[in-house]
């Protein structure tokens, strides 16, 4: 058996190389992609790269040439592959007849076996058999050439957006590796992090993985590979990485932490289904998927990407009834409203409100009562009833001080603070300019010099100055409308909430008849610096 003639450091690598090689094929890859990733951290020849992206011994695919062999006269050996694997630095250089066995073995060419300056020391006719030999074609991965007969649908669109692979292609295993490589000096951990920033979506979720100790690491690895079992450790790992991702949600908003959370939510699912686990345990992996779910969909609601985040949404009520947890049942509802809410289906918000109320009545929760409120006075704003909807938004501003001692670290972010930060909503929708430039004052008066020290809570500040600027445009206050908007704008450069860039555009719609004015091109300059449109919809340039 090879695995005795290896030594110790050559099988370390076969099998890390086959652990990446699984991980890469289930998002996509192609054979000769992983071989290009494999070449950013082994220094070996093209051939061998190619046998460790297959993940084989060289006794497999000795056996696997033997068996090609039609006549059956190969008898190729396990050392002379590795002479042929050698050169041209070592050993001897491979017959072009065998790269041709060889290159159907990979799905690939022949010519991807060997380093393009070798080519000339074969003769003509062998060049021939080399460039011949493709086999390309019998790789899974790679994407069938279009039939000039056939029709692109949006059926067919969709179908291949479904199919649950997050973005991570070989350009982006090549910034992780160079982002790994600087930030650890470590050759094992850069091996670790790697490979688990693989399941987590690429580099950027290696922030993420930052606050894991190496033990912590190490064993979430073991569990992602299925050779160690889920334990309390485990879970625990994965709650505080769900947390964290929160908090980078305040930090730098939904565009990074997209794949991140995704990849993390997958990870959390399959392990669900396929391992069995006390039931304690289980319910607190449970309530993470919920958790998960619910951010996957919040994240992608802030994206504005409606279709996208209801599905995660739905999931996570579904998961909160499988757990019989009032308050993250009630929580889901919150955040199915918010998006009603912001999509005008102002019956969908109440019932979404009505749930919250009910299920309100048996969580321990003091936090569901300000965001029940809160729901209530978006709808009445929506059917212009002033009066309950302020009223709503009152009582809400009241119960939003609760003590937040037993509450769940995901109502970490509810406070009278943010439920203030809300008015302004409600008398956009209102209609009430002059309403939204008093309440807007009032409110930045009291955060604003918290927030430039703090920077904290960016995106409900940019919301707050976006509304205020579209007031101030409609009461034709043109120098401080440009102003407050140059502030909201500048908040985009560190968070991508597309909501809060909605709003900005919505607001700089507003200032259309003074575009030529000082203060305006000075705004549209700000904009373009941020990669916002100046005018048109709420899209980044």
């Amino acid at each position: 058996m090879e695995v005795v003639q290896m030594s110790g450091e050559g099988y370390r690598v076969l099998l890390q190389a086959r652990s990446w090689s699984q991980c890469l094929r289930g998002k996509g890859f192609t054979w000769d992609q992983i071989a290009d990733v494999l070449a950013l951290t082994h220094q070996v020849s093209p051939l061998r790269l190619h046998r460790l992206a297959h993940g084989r011994t060289a006794v497999d695919v000795v056996s696997m040439v033997n068996d090609a062999d039609p006549a059956g006269t190969a008898a190729l050996r396990d050392s002379r592959l590795y002479d042929y694997e050698g050169w041209p630095e070592t050993g001897r250089r491979p017959p072009a007849r065998l790269l041709a066995v060889l290159a159907r073995i990979y799905e690939t060419t022949a010519r991807s076996l060997l380093p393009e300056a070798v080519m000339a020391s074969y003769e003509t006719a062998d060049r021939v058999l080399l460039d011949e030999a493709d086999f390309r074609h019998l790789d899974a991965n790679r994407p069938t050439p279009p039939n000039r007969d056939s029709r692109v649908t949006a059926k067919t669109d969709a179908d291949r957006t479904s199919a649950g692979r997050t973005a991570v292609d070989a350009a982006s295993c090549m910034r992780l590796l160079r982002a790994i490589d600087i930030e650890e000096a470590d050759v094992k951990r850069r091996e670790l992090l790697f490979e688990l920033a693989l399941v987590f979506g690429g580099s950027r979720a290696l922030d993420l993985l930052r606050i894991l100790t190496t033990e912590e690491e190490e064993r979430l690895a073991g569990v992602l590979r299925n050779t160690w079992r889920t334990d309390e450790a485990t879970v625990r790992t994965f709650e505080k990485l769900t947390l964290q991702a929160r908090r980078a949600d305040d930090v730098s908003g939904p565009a990074t932490l997209v794949p991140v959370v995704n990849g993390q939510r997958a990870a959390v699912g399959k392990l669900l289904t396929r391992e069995s686990m006390a039931p304690g345990l289980r319910d607190r992996l449970l309530d993470t998927y919920a958790q998960l779910s619910q951010l996957t969909g919040f994240l992608s609601y802030d994206l504005c990407e409606y279709a996208a985040a209801e599905q995660p949404l739905l999931d996570s009520l579904r998961t909160a009834h499988d757990l019989g947890n009032p308050t993250l049942i009630a929580y889901a509802h919150y955040w199915l409203g918010r998006m009603s809410a912001d999509q005008h289906r102002t019956a969908a918000v109440f019932d979404h409100a009505f749930a919250i109320q009910s299920w309100a009545t048996r969580s321990p929760s003091k936090l569901l009562t300000p965001l029940c409120q809160s729901l209530f006075s978006l709808a009445y704003a929506a059917e212009g009833d002033a009066a309950a909807s302020i009223r709503e938004h009152e009582s809400a501003l009241a119960s939003a001080g609760a003590p937040k001692a037993d509450e769940p670290a995901y109502m970490y972010w509810v406070s009278p603070a943010v439920m203030e930060s809300r008015r302004t909503t409600l008398l956009v929708r209102l209609n009430q300019p002059r309403d939204v430039i008093e309440a807007a004052g009032r409110y930045l008066a009291e955060h604003d010099s918290k927030f430039k020290r703090a920077r904290d809570c960016t995106r409900g500040h940019g919301f707050v100055l976006a509304r205020y600027a579209g007031a101030l445009a409609m009461t034709k206050e043109i120098p401080e409308a440009a102003a407050r908007l140059t502030e909201a704008a500048n908040i985009t450069r560190r968070h991508s909430s597309a909501r809060l860039t909605d709003e900005i555009n919505q607001a700089r719609a507003r200032l259309e008849p003074w575009t030529n004015t000082t203060y305006v091109r000075h705004l549209d300059e700000t904009l373009r610096s941020c990669g916002l449109t100046p005018t048109g919809p709420g899209t980044r340039a």
